[in-house]
Parts: structure tokens; sequence; C-alpha cells
């Protein structure tokens, strides 16, 4: 399958998702990001929650113990950020904050979080499994030199899947996947 890939002229939104689809293209993005809608195509994905049930991606945050994690600062003082619903699929709701990316995808069944696992190391994405994290988890990365590159942290807990994904130069991505454990450990509790 060939990945569709974006115009990068930024349409004024969500700055990291413009990088994504640049970077990634569509398809590797949602991959990324993990759309259910996206799974639901090969069957591999059961029917989605409609958007407003459940935990979101925002909902899940401690701004406060974020910031004590991370050594990072908040400095729009805007707090935790939703993307626009009518730009996010159903069953999936994605949050900015400090820097970092959030996406909350649920339904999410252990053959989908396997599935979109493999399909993003069939597009080149380097992964590493975690132990002591929800269900199931792993970091994720672009392996491409470069000074704008996605390192994340994916994992499943319950019948959810959170991504949470941060943009470093390539030669970084060692010193921010414990940050990424950390913030994931923070949150895992309210995902289920």
């Amino acid at each position: 399958m060939t990945t569709p890939r974006a115009t990068c002229i930024s349409p004024g939104g969500n700055p990291v998702r413009f990088l994504m689809l640049c970077t990634l293209g569509v398809t590797g993005a949602l991959h990324a990001f993990g759309s259910p809608n996206l799974s639901a195509q090969s069957g591999a994905q059961p029917a989605a929650r409609t958007q407003g049930t459940g935990p979101t991606a925002c909902s899940i945050i401690d701004a406060a113990e974020l910031k004590r994690l991370t050594g990072r600062t908040d400095i729009l003082r805007r707090g935790p950020v939703p993307s626009d619903p009518s730009e996010t699929p159903k069953g999936l709701s994605e949050c900015e904050f400090l820097g970092f990316s959030f996406s909350l995808a649920s339904p999410a069944t252990k053959q989908w979080f396997d599935g979109t696992r493999a399909d993003q190391v069939k597009q080149g994405t380097k992964v590493q499994p975690i132990s002591g994290l929800g269900d199931d988890a792993y970091y994720w990365w672009d392996p491409r030199p470069g000074t704008h590159r996605q390192v994340g942290i994916a994992f499943r807990a319950g019948t959810s899947r959170l991504v949470i994904m941060d943009l470093v130069p390539s030669d970084s991505v060692e010193a921010v996947k414990p940050v990424l454990l950390a913030v994931a450990k923070a949150v895992a509790g309210k995902v289920k």
C-alpha cells in the first residue's frame, strides 16, 4: 500500500499533527496515533466508542504532576489543549501539553494493538518492548537522522491504547525515553 503524503503547508491547526502528516504521511500518522477508524478498515478493530464517553487524552493529565516529572514549563499557560473533535476520528481523543502529544483510543483490542505495532515496524519505525506498563507497551521512534524526529511510547491497558509522543533531535531519542516512561506511568492508572 502506498502511503499518501500530506501537503506540507500548515493549515493553522495542530502543529504536531501537521509535522506528523508531513513526515509520516496520512496513513503513517494515523497508525502512529492509533486511529481506530483506519484499523477498522482491516477488520481488526471493533466499532469504536463515540467521543465524549470515558476518559479523554486531556482528562488523564495532571498538569502539575507532569510539569514536576518532566521539568518542563507550560510557557503559554494554557494547560492541556484538546484537539478539535471534528478533526479526530471516533473513538480517539488527542491532547497537547508541554510539547507532548497524547492520543487515547478506545476500544483497543490486543489484536489491534499488535497489528498497529507490526505496521509501524513495516514502515521503518523502530520499536522496543517495555515491561511493567499496562497490559503491553513499547517505545517507538523514527530512526532517521534529523532535528525533529518522533519518539513515543504506546501502551494498552484494558480496552484502551495511549500513545505519548515527543519530537526530538535523532541523537536525543535515548534521553527522552525515561521521560516518556515517567509520564506514561503517571497517567496509566487513568487509562482503562
